[in-house]
């Protein structure tokens, strides 16, 4: 199996009060939005990279010791990478968040504070000290998956997305200068993407014989055969890695007889 988003779902009883705070405070960027029956409301902000951190509990009570002044780490607790942890903390704090421990250096080379945040969480500020490189050089580090497997997975999560033509996670993994050629040979772009479906069809192609190819370190090539309502083609995809994550540049199907 594949995950491909983690999503942490808070129950808060003074919704706009929270909206305000974590979108347009902290600066999480909203999503989606929806209204249903009875006053029902929710927002989904995007937080950036999701990672699970799993600790036992002699780790969480070191955290609690280097991290705060004798605040106890609730069971789950939120963390967030931000720029420049001081200045985060303060602009929190004029926002009603209350601050348990105040920004300090740990071991790991991070600036680590501690606050209490609407939706009664337990927040935790982080600013790497170091680079990327000078972390990767440390005992534990592990580099992120190798390409040649991550990006088929993401070319599978593109072709299942339904519908196609308006789903928000499609809108992500394309290019804006995407274009595509499909089976006729016609030239597709984001608008009529769509159109890319084997045969005019709704549902999702079978795909076989899924392969990722390193061009170079932010290109990758997905080449895969779809098989749709008794048809075949050979597909190849052109995906390259931009500040928004792997997106899907170019498209092109020929088929098979």
């Amino acid at each position: 199996m594949t995950v491909h988003q983690l999503r942490v779902v808070v129950e808060v009883e003074d919704y706009d009060a929270a909206l305000r705070f974590y979108r347009d405070v902290l600066g999480l960027a909203e999503q989606e939005s929806f209204h249903g029956d009875e006053g029902a409301r929710v927002s989904i902000l995007d937080a950036g990279r999701a990672t699970l951190e799993l600790s036992n509990p002699a780790q969480v009570r070191m955290i609690d010791r280097v991290e705060t002044d004798g605040d106890p780490s609730d069971r789950i607790r939120l963390a967030f990478e931000v720029d420049d942890t001081a200045a985060t903390t303060d602009t929190l704090a004029s926002a009603g968040a209350t601050v348990t421990a105040t920004p300090r250096a740990t071991p790991w080379r991070s600036l680590n504070a501690r606050l209490r945040a609407p939706g009664d969480l337990q927040v935790t500020l982080f600013q790497e000290l170091e680079t990327l490189e000078e972390r990767a050089a440390h005992a534990g580090f592990r580099t992120e998956p190798d390409a040649a497997t991550v990006v088929p997975d993401l070319e599978g999560e593109l072709w299942a997305a339904t519908p196609l033509s308006d789903s928000p996670r499609v809108a992500q993994l394309l290019a804006p200068e995407f274009t595509g050629i499909d089976e006729a040979g016609r030239v597709r772009d984001r608008a009529d993407v769509v159109e890319l479906r084997p045969h005019g069809t709704k549902k999702a192609p079978d795909m076989v014989d899924v392969e990722g190819h390193v061009i170079a370190d932010d290109v990758v090539r997905v080449t895969w055969t779809s098989m749709s309502a008794g048809q075949r083609a050979r597909r190849s995809s052109l995906w390259r890695r931009d500040p928004e994550g792997w997106r899907l540049v170019h498209h092109q199907a020929t088929p098979l007889t």
